[in-house]
């Protein structure tokens, strides 16, 4: 459940800068053929579903189409369980509702350019599979055996449920086990190939190697007062001057975190667009040598004393990001170019702007290892939320770590190295507890 916190975070603070036209869903449905889809996620979602669309001409099948507007309807809706966006009355989006968004009438327009970009992002992957070779293998088989056995076992046999009934009850009519293992392929092939390119991918020296600094932190943000602000700065400046070298930095920061001087202290790599700006801004600034120490203020955190180390190689996971920013460069490449077009007979398809594609790409390769399974269990985290009135936990959890986070504490953060880490793996185990929980009561 990780990977689902992660993608609702990062979608959460992109969502404003989606830009498009508005789109109208007019189709009627037989309110009998889709009553268990009705009775799980209420009467709004079918009338957005069985539409044809065509990718570079080549129909995609209504059922794969319903999987990717169902999944982002779930995706919208998790937003409306936090109050991000307005929620009919079983909890999920309004799609009737009026959107704040600008260019979209409804957010059932909002909901149809959204559904279609992912849409289109998974087919251009899956052309790029095809055209290098990438294919399904027998390990996303057995996976996938696997998913469907475990959702037969777990859902639909205690619900007296075949797994096809089941599947139908959440994907729409059509989607049989033998249909949905189809499309499935399809969404681990997307994921397959993504991998694929970040394992050949060629990282120039510039995206490898990044700054490594050595801090310690003499917490003063710019809410505190001035006198507060100008003893973190005497401290400071004392501990600077008490280094003959960066190597003494370490010694001294350590023993004055101790005793309470030094809020948090360390070693740390900056890649760009992670760290607060005076942090970064500092790491980069040409003629940097090392062994230079200094003293910089970034009014979210205070006063640091700061080295440099040189530079260091990036971990393997920030790398990994570098490449899929750059699969998302050369699929908005291609799309600028004409290379691809999805249209449908049905509805108007959107136009998508230079910012939606890249949004879109990440949304993809965020989202496609996850196993289809996951909307069922957001299904009844959102009923779970509905029925005790909860919008979601907060948290209070944050990092003296000089990372660039829109949030500011009022109170000091708690102070540990590992806290993005240990913070990850906490909200793992607590929402992997949640869904269990609802597992039990379904």
């Amino acid at each position: 459940m990780k990977k689902i916190g992660a993608f609702i975070l990062l979608t959460v603070m992109i969502l404003a800068v989606f830009s498009g036209c508005s789109n109208t869903a007019t189709v009627s449905v037989a309110s009998a053929t889709y009553q268990p889809l009705i009775n799980n996620y209420g009467e709004q979602l079918p009338q957005y579903l069985d539409k044809q669309y065509y990718f570079d001409d080549k129909p995609i099948s209504i059922q794969e189409s319903n999987f990717y507007f169902i999944n982002a309807y779930l995706d919208l809706s998790t937003y409306a369980m936090y109050g991000y966006f307005p929620a009919n009355a079983k909890g999920y989006l309004d799609l009737s509702a009026a959107c704040t968004e600008p260019g979209y009438a409804t957010y059932g327009d909002y909901f149809i350019e959204y559904a279609e970009n992912s849409l289109e992002s998974t087919c251009i992957l899956l052309a790029r599979a095809e055209a290098e070779g990438v294919t399904v293998t027998d390990e996303i088989k057995a996976t996938i055996d696997t998913s469907l056995n475990d959702m037969n076992t777990n859902y639909a046999a205690p619900a007296g449920q075949t797994l096809d009934d089941y599947l139908q009850a959440y994907y729409g009519p059509g989607n049989t086990e033998a249909a949905f293992r189809t499309i499935l392929e399809r969404y681990y092939l997307a994921d397959a190939y993504s991998k694929v390119y970040c394992e050949n991918y060629v990282f120039s020296d510039e995206e490898k190697f990044v700054p490594y600094l050595r801090y310690a932190l003499f917490y003063a943000p710019e809410t505190s007062d001035q006198a507060t602000k100008d003893k973190a700065l005497e401290t400071a400046t004392a501990m600077k001057n008490a280094c003959s070298t960066i190597d003494d930095l370490t010694g001294l920061a350590q023993n004055a975190q101790q005793a309470g001087t030094v809020y948090d202290q360390g070693d740390i790599l900056v890649p760009r667009g992670r760290m607060v700006p005076k942090f970064e801004e500092w790491a980069y600034e040409e003629g940097r040598t090392v062994g230079e120490l200094d003293i910089i203020y970034a009014p979210e955190y205070g006063y640091f004393v700061v080295g440099y180390l040189g530079t260091q190689e990036q971990e393997k996971a920030d790398l990994d990001q570098i490449a899929l920013q750059k699969l998302s460069q050369s699929l908005l490449d291609e799309i600028n170019a004409g290379t691809h077009n999805l249209h449908s007979t049905d509805v108007k398809v959107s136009s998508m702007t230079t910012t939606e594609v890249l949004i879109v790409v990440f949304f993809t390769l965020a989202g496609v290892a996850i196993a289809a399974v996951i909307v069922i269990l957001i299904v009844n985290a959102m009923k779970k939320n509905k029925d005790t009135g909860s919008r979601g936990k907060s948290s209070s959890k944050n990092s003296s770590k000089p990372s660039n986070s829109k949030n500011k504490a009022a109170d000091k953060p708690k102070s540990s190295k590992k806290r993005y880490e240990e913070d990850d793996e906490d909200d793992e185990e607590d929402d992997e507890e949640e869904y269990d929980e609802d597992e039990d009561d379904e």
